[in-house]
């Protein structure tokens, strides 16, 4: 036992205990009704700001009757890989509807986000290969780079000078070379600079992959992301990300040419040796789709109530760094007064998380906001209520 409780286990463990018996451990709470924009939490209602489930969509009757359906036809899954037993009507269905939403000539289908993207770079990359990647992209991508066995350069967070000069310095001296990032940073809510990264790209002959997993259903005029955001269909030449957050669901998604869908299903690992995604998470997926299509209403209000919030806080004197979408971080730079903070607010009426080291860095200590569709007027200005409760307890504005 010795050998696998170590000093690195011990110190988490002790950090853990402590917060817990501070009493402003606020992870991994017990959560007993559906993802809206009330939730119950430990037993009591409070409003939902912890969740990535934008559009409310998780819980909307369509969505929740389509998964119904597929469950009642289907069961719980498919009882094998995709290659296997794996792939239904719905799945084929959903690829097209992928496929379709970004253009592409085909798509391929991963059990979860973060699989998706693991097997979007495995299949891109290895030896004699480069990533270059935004410091502040998400941890699949860094994991999918390392599994691929390529090298890899770190450039500033959108910075086109620096991601200029890596291109410049790199040049000649790989078989390939791919520019990964987020399309909405997950813990920022900024944006990926789209035009300067493809003109950059275009002229180094570089590749660019795009991480959708906070944009699909968010940003673009219909909801279809970043290329739709800046009218550039063709931005990139990989696209990946997820359905937790635009349908509130699990799974992930790769679409692009179809000679690299053909190959990425039979030589990405994440793909072949999973279980394929259970068939009620596609029906329920392609129920999303259809709102977006058919209910618009659910995509400008959830910029209604993005702009009044980040207008609110910013008038109470919050800062919320560089965010323009629905994910608002409170700026607190304290990882102490960052769990007091959430500690306070939970005890208020509002379910948030706290962001702390190792996560970011000590002075980049935060509350991660995700704001829905589905919050009302009210839900908004109770809970900017209570930050300026707690704020000005904790001497933050």
């Amino acid at each position: 036992m010795h050998l696998l409780i170590n000093a690195e286990v011990r110190q988490m463990a002790e950090s853990v205990a402590l917060l817990r018996a501070r009493d402003i451990y606020t992870y991994g709470l017990e959560v007993s009704s559906a993802c809206n924009h009330r939730v119950r939490v430990n037993g009591v209602e409070r409003i939902n700001f912890i969740s990535n489930n934008y559009l409310g969509f998780s819980s909307h009757p369509r969505v929740v009757e389509a998964a119904g359906m597929a469950l009642q036809r289907y069961g719980v899954g498919t009882g094998g890989s995709p290659l296997m037993c794996g792939t239904t009507t719905l799945h084929t269905r959903l690829k097209e509807k992928i496929a379709e939403a970004y253009q592409q000539e085909a798509a391929v289908l991963f059990a979860s986000g973060y699989q998706a993207m693991l097997g979007a770079i495995q299949g891109t990359l290895g030896r004699g290969d480069l990533a270059l990647i935004d410091q502040l992209v998400h941890r699949s991508i860094v994991d999918g780079v390392i599994l691929s066995g390529c090298d890899k350069r770190m450039w500033l967070h959108n910075d086109m000078e620096d991601l200029g000069a890596l291109l410049a310095r790199t040049g000649g001296k790989y078989k390939r070379r791919l520019i990964a990032v987020d399309s909405v940073y997950s813990m920022d809510g900024d944006i990926a600079d789209l035009p300067a990264i493809k003109a950059l790209a275009d002229r180094h002959e570089a590749l660019i992959l795009v991480d959708e997993a906070h944009s699909l259903g968010v940003i673009g005029p219909r909801g279809r992301g970043l290329l739709e955001h800046f009218a550039l269909p063709e931005g990139a030449h990989i696209i990946a990300g997820t359905f937790s957050k635009f349908a509130g669901a699990v799974g992930g998604f790769v679409t692009g040419p179809a000679d690299f869908i053909t190959h990425l299903t039979h030589t990405a690992s994440a793909f072949i040796f999973s279980a394929s995604l259970p068939p009620v998470q596609c029906a329920a997926v392609l129920a999303a789709f259809q709102l977006l299509d058919e209910e618009p209403q659910w995509h400008r209000q959830l910029w209604e109530n993005v702009r009044y919030l980040l207008d609110s806080l910013a008038s109470l004197g919050f800062d919320t760094g560089r965010s323009q979408t629905p994910v608002i971080p409170l700026m607190i730079r304290d990882p102490e007064k960052a769990m007091l903070f959430n500690k306070s607010i939970l005890e208020r009426g509002v379910y948030a998380s706290p962001v702390v080291h190792p996560a970011v860095a000590p002075a980049e200590s935060r509350i991660r906001l995700g704001v829905m569709a589905s919050h009302t007027r009210e839900d908004l200005d109770i809970a900017l209520g209570i930050f300026q409760k707690s704020g000005k307890e904790l001497g933050l504005i």
